[in-house]
């Protein structure tokens, strides 16, 4: 594994050369065998990881319990950062599927560094507020519901949203009110001239050919309709449980990054007031 490990971390990236790699010094061998776990979610946490071989899987359990694979993780990777700065629970389930190699980072042996280093502690602020604003912007620049359901509705959806919209409007109507009275008005008339070859092709008073017309017309119009509303109604159910997803998740991002903010402009202050 190179010297600079730290270098393409986030969180560490900023530091200059010679304090990314004390802090490298600080980093303990660890070795994991298949199947075995690192560490459970919601396990207390306070070390930081560095994948050096192996594969290892990042998993947490759904609303029904059952587990969910949100990530594979490889050599070069990390996890455990959160638990650096906060000493905060896990977030998640870390599992070896291959025999691996980890390097761990201690948290006492990071605050110990940070004492030592207050202008590192400086640096690492200011990423985790970069961080803090580009969870905001991603927060805001979700996709609408609307679209996330467009790209899963079938033609026959489209297309009957697309009838039950137009037999709404006052187009629609009126053309309906215009193309009935002058079926009516034409067969009054035919029937009126009484001549041979002019008979009208709808008798009064009944008009039986245009009562079939309006009632097929009715009937698939009221199931366009109920489709359309069908459809809308799912629309509502997906687009509240977006919200409640993204909403959820905002909040819990942006707590864990404002406590981290926190508790580091904390050393900082304490350090700049012990001087």
């Amino acid at each position: 594994m190179a010297q600079d490990i730290l270098g393409a971390i986030p969180l560490f990236k900023g530091l200059a050369e010679p304090e990314r790699r004390e802090l490298t010094a600080l980093m303990r061998p660890r070795k994991i065998p298949a199947t075995e776990t690192v560490f459970w979610m919601g396990a207390a946490g306070d070390d930081f990881y560095v994948i050096g071989s192996g594969t290892l899987s990042v998993s947490c359990p759904d609303e029904s319990g059952n587990e969910v694979k949100l990530a594979t993780l490889g050599p070069g990777a990390f996890f455990g950062e959160l638990s650096l700065l906060d000493g905060g629970p896990r977030t998640a389930t870390v599992r070896a599927e291959t025999p691996s190699s980890l390097l761990a980072l201690g948290r006492e042996d990071f605050l110990g560094f940070l004492v030592t280093h207050p202008d590192a502690a400086v640096q690492m602020l200011t990423i985790l507020g970069q961080r803090q604003r580009e969870t905001l912007d991603k927060v805001r620049g979700i996709r609408n519901a609307n679209e996330a359901i467009a790209a899963n509705t079938t033609k026959w959806e489209r297309l009957a949203e697309k009838v039950a919209g137009l037999s709404a409007t006052r187009e629609f109507v009126l053309l309906n009110l215009i193309g009935c009275t002058l079926w009516i008005a034409l067969n009054l008339l035919l029937s009126h001239l009484n001549r041979p070859g002019l008979r009208p092709f709808d008798q009064a008073p009944t008009f039986s050919v245009l009562s079939f017309i309006v009632t097929i017309e009715a009937l698939f119009i009221t199931l366009f309709v109920l489709i359309s509303q069908g459809l809308q109604a799912e629309r509502d159910r997906i687009r509240a449980d977006l919200e409640y997803h993204v909403n959820v998740k905002a909040h819990q991002e942006l707590t864990q990054l404002q406590q981290k903010v926190d508790r580091l402009t904390g050393m900082v202050g304490e350090k700049h007031g012990g001087n």
